[in-house]
């Protein structure tokens, strides 16, 4: 028996994934829903970043690579001062900010997520934080946050908008292999040669129902990539079979593994 994926994320993302997949003799398809662009207004970026590279922040918060890639850009190779210490959400991310910014995360929890921040990360009293995020992130961790002796500057490094996008796209990267590639509105009619739909993130869920609604025919699992997508997924009807144990393309092969009860391609071939 053949197994067939559809992963809702941007394909070059999304490629990792595919590859894990694969080794368990599953093809997938992508779908990208929701599109990462610039503010219209970047002043308040600009002087956070000015403020950053002069060294007024004792630690920056970092919970997407989205918000790495905008750093990135906005820094212009200009070096993060040595005393500032950075907090980063998991594993991507902080692979992103070594790649991107060239320095390692001084915290990274175990639990890769706001709240697993907030149990782990404890910053010292009068320190002053700087918090860059996407439009739609959660408050949990700018709540926690509030609760602590501490200043914390928020500003919204990028939007979250359907795609395709109009505005101006953060990360043009396209995947490095041959990969099956769907437009959005076209997943619908696709559902029905699915055994896996994989949600990357609280805002494709939103976005995958008001494109197929919540239904899905009976044969079809789901995997979110972590706890705040499954909340989405649940609030906006949809059923949750699994949640990755941590966010990276390996999580999500186990997951989509326990759910199939596949070993691997030789397993998969023998059913055929």
């Amino acid at each position: 028996m053949a197994y067939h994926a559809l992963i809702l994320r941007n394909p070059a993302r999304a490629e990792a994934t595919v590859h894990e997949f694969g080794k368990l003799g599953i093809t997938s398809w992508c779908a990208q829903l929701i599109e990462t662009i610039w503010p219209r207004d970047r002043e308040a970026l600009d002087r956070m970043a000015s403020r950053l590279a002069g060294g007024q922040y004792s630690w920056l918060v970092l919970t997407s690579v989205s918000t790495v890639q905008v750093l990135g850009q906005l820094l212009a190779g200009r070096p993060l001062p040595p005393q500032l210490r950075i907090a980063s959400v998991g594993e991507k991310t902080s692979q992103a900010i070594a790649a991107t910014l060239g320095r390692r995360a001084d915290v990274q929890p175990q639990l890769q997520s706001a709240a697993g921040m907030l149990q782990q990360w404890h910053p010292e009293p009068g320190a002053r934080i700087c918090y860059p995020h996407g439009d739609l992130a959660s408050s949990a961790l700018a709540d926690g946050l509030a609760g602590q002796p501490v200043t914390v500057d928020e500003v919204i490094a990028y939007q979250n908008v359907n795609a395709p996008a109009s505005g101006t796209v953060l990360d043009g990267s396209t995947a490095k292999g041959a990969l099956n590639i769907l437009p959005p509105g076209a997943i619908g009619e696709k559902l029905v040669e699915m055994d896996l739909v994989v949600f990357s993130a609280p805002s494709v869920a939103r976005r995958y129902t008001q494109l197929a609604g919540d239904r899905l025919p009976p044969r079809v699992h789901t995997i979110a990539i972590g706890a705040p997508t499954a909340k989405a997924m649940a609030e906006a009807g949809l059923p949750v079979h699994a949640i990755a144990a941590e966010p990276t393309p390996q999580g999500l092969a186990r997951a989509a593994k326990d759910l199939l009860q596949l070993d691997g391609i030789a397993a998969a071939e023998e059913t055929k």
